[in-house]
């Protein structure tokens, strides 16, 4: 059975520096690649990628808009993935980034994490500490940071 690695994205442009690193320390048919993307429970309108009625596009529209472009970032990555050969499937999560990683990997058992890495100033860790880094203190797994 093949290994379960979990790729953290958040829907920005560095996201593909992430897949690329999975393709380079991973191999098809020895791991199995989940993508995982949490958003801000606030932009989160439906639990699962599904139509938005009338009402929802016209009282939620930036919540709306901010969950298409994440679902349509996890499809992109898993299609990237099955293309080039691996066992892979995502999911959008509504919730603390932290949170969700570290319960996503916890659940699939994973081997590795990979993740982004923010470059803040001393001030902007201090205000915004690092995910990548309160990741690597709450799981006892290896964790490759990719810098954007």
């Amino acid at each position: 059975m093949p290994s379960p690695v979990l790729i953290a994205i958040d829907a920005s442009p560095a996201s593909s520096t992430l897949l690329t690193l999975a393709r380079r320390y991973c191999r098809p048919g020895e791991h199995e690649l989940h993508v995982l993307l949490a958003i801000d429970s606030t932009f989160a309108v439906h639990e699962q990628p599904a139509p938005y009625t009338a009402e929802e596009l016209e009282e939620y529209p930036a919540a709306c808009q901010e969950q298409q472009h994440a679902d349509h970032a996890v499809a992109e990555a898993v299609r990237e993935l099955q293309q080039a050969g691996f066992a892979s499937q995502g999911c959008m999560v509504a919730g603390l980034p932290v949170e969700a990683i570290v319960t996503k990997a916890q659940e699939l058992n994973c081997e590795l994490i990979i993740m982004g890495h923010r470059h803040l100033s001393r001030l902007g860790r201090l205000l915004d500490p690092s995910i990548s880094a309160k990741v690597i203190d709450r799981v006892d797994m290896p964790v490759l940071v990719g810098s954007a």
